[in-house]
């Protein structure tokens, strides 16, 4: 090797050694930088957070103050139904009572005839003659009517049981298939009857308690010529949807000075809130 080309080389070998310790150096830097700004920023966010939850635990003071002063004047907070296990069968008589035009509540037809609206039932006058019974052959709540002939079965789910094989078919066929077949109808009319006239509904407290397909088929041992499924569409309702809402509704009829039964009405609403 020449004397030119070994000078050449020693001439890249330091400039390497030199740029190498440069960035080296800027390197530690830009590390020592960034070690610096995170726990700057560190402090920062942990500050902020210690702020926020002091902001957070005061507002939640407050609120519980309030809210304490609320109750003490008003007892927002105090429900008689809260303080019972009340059952599917408590339940049902509750509703019915409630639904039925000649119970002690007072009101007539103001509950029913909301109930029947909602449900899109065909109403000819605000004073029918409608029969509503509870925990009467099995059927947890039972409305009907003689002129026009009506019928509307209620399943009562409010407390998760489990359904029982072909129940749901058993109320169809005893409640409304047998009633209109003693009319002489039409076979299409037996089998498909209006909905404003006759309904099954299937009331629970959850989206996916739903009717199971069993309690919805024909027993085995009946006639082969009885629908294999319960013809009618079943309407699955929520306690807090649909009847918290047939509840507010009818709260807005209510005489205003009828505290009593106001007071019932609200805390039964509040139970499924």
């Amino acid at each position: 090797m020449d004397e030119m080309t070994l000078q050449l080389a020693n001439q890249t070998i330091k400039e390497y050694q030199e740029n190498k310790r440069y960035l080296f150096d800027n390197l530690v830097s830009i590390v020592l930088e960034i070690t610096q700004n995170f726990h700057k920023k560190q402090e920062y966010l942990e500050q902020n957070l210690i702020d926020a939850t002091k902001n957070l635990v005061s507002e939640i003071q407050e609120t519980y103050n309030k809210f304490i002063i609320k109750n003490r004047n008003t007892s927002c907070d105090f429900n008689m139904l809260s303080l019972f296990y009340i059952g599917e069968t408590q339940h049902s008589f509750l509703l019915a009572n409630l639904l039925d035009p000649n119970a002690n509540h007072g009101q007539k037809h103001l509950f029913l005839n909301i109930f029947l609206d909602l449900l899109g039932i065909k109403r000819f006058s605000d004073s029918e003659n409608w029969i509503v019974s509870s925990e009467k052959g099995r059927i947890d709540i039972l409305l009907k009517r003689v002129d026009p002939h009506s019928v509307i079965v209620i399943e009562n789910k409010s407390n998760y049981a489990i359904d029982q094989n072909h129940q749901l078919y058993r109320y169809w066929y005893q409640e409304i298939y047998k009633t209109i077949s003693e009319r002489h109808l039409p076979k299409d009319y037996i089998f498909n009857p209006p909905e404003h006239y006759y309904q099954i509904l299937y009331l629970s407290p959850e989206h996916w308690k739903i009717p199971s397909t069993n309690t919805l088929i024909r027993p085995a041992e009946w006639n082969n010529d009885l629908p294999e499924k319960v013809p009618l569409k079943v309407k699955h309702l929520l306690f807090d949807d649909f009847i918290c809402q047939w509840l507010k509704m009818s709260l807005e009829s209510l005489p205003k000075d009828n505290h009593r039964i106001r007071e019932y009405v609200k805390q039964y609403i509040e139970y499924w809130n």
